[in-house]
């Protein structure tokens, strides 16, 4: 009974209440990032299962018209299964952006309210004669909604996403002239066949990369010189 009382006491304080505010708006700030992303993540795998079939029906499609052993159809099925590969990681990159900016975007939005709740009752009562609670209740939605505003244009979020589609649509044009290529290929001659193969050698080349950017600019430049001057005396 003494140490209900003794811990009834403590949380009765405004220092250790305003505490728990920021943490319970962490916790909130954990569970809705990550609820929304999961939720983005299911939907994302429903809606990628028309082209999962797609690439099913190519893959046949390849299997069966490069059926023989010579190098030059070995090195067409592999060039094939290569760009597939990366024509994969560049599709699951993509929706990693797609899902950290969509649940960004749901944060942003659910502190944004809080923050106006807040601001509503802060202009009631003035900066004055309001609580500690409150106080630490809107400055803490403050951060968070900028945190969540910001968070999406210094990641490029957007950019990243249309790179990356970018790059799943060329690796699947190279798929699609291997294929043609498939189809027609007892038809070509030694010289065409070489150069269709070196053709898709340098496309597959000339488009495997990271395609990630982080936006500078939208970083306080004050952050950036005192990065740069630590840098510096290391």
């Amino acid at each position: 009974m003494e140490t209900f009382t003794i811990i009834k006491n403590f949380l009765k304080k405004e220092n250790v209440q305003a505490v728990l505010i920021c943490l319970i708006l962490g916790a909130l700030a954990f569970t809705v990032q990550t609820q929304s992303g999961r939720f983005m993540e299911d939907s994302s795998v429903k809606v990628l299962e028309p082209l999962d079939k797609a690439d099913s029906i190519q893959n046949q499609v390849v299997n069966t018209s490069l059926s023989g052993s010579s190098m030059k159809i070995s090195t067409l099925k592999k060039q094939y299964l290569m760009s597939e590969q990366v024509k994969r990681y560049y599709r699951q990159l993509g929706t990693t952006y797609y899902v950290n900016y969509y649940s960004f975007s749901i944060c942003a939005i659910v502190f944004a309210t809080l923050l106006t709740v807040a601001v509503f009752l802060m202009v009631n009562k003035g900066w004055q004669n309001s609580s500690l609670l409150l106080k630490t209740f809107l400055l803490a939605n403050i951060v968070l909604s900028s945190v969540y505003y910001f968070l999406p244009n210094v990641l490029s979020n957007k950019d990243n996403i249309n790179s990356n589609m970018l790059k799943i649509k060329e690796f699947q044009k190279i798929q699609s002239d291997i294929m043609k290529i498939a189809v027609i290929a007892g038809k070509l001659d030694e010289k065409k066949m070489d150069s269709a193969i070196q053709s898709h050698f340098d496309r597959i080349s000339a488009n495997i990369d990271f395609p990630t950017t982080i936006d500078n600019s939208k970083i306080d430049s004050k952050l950036l010189k005192l990065l740069e001057t630590d840098s510096y005396n290391k």
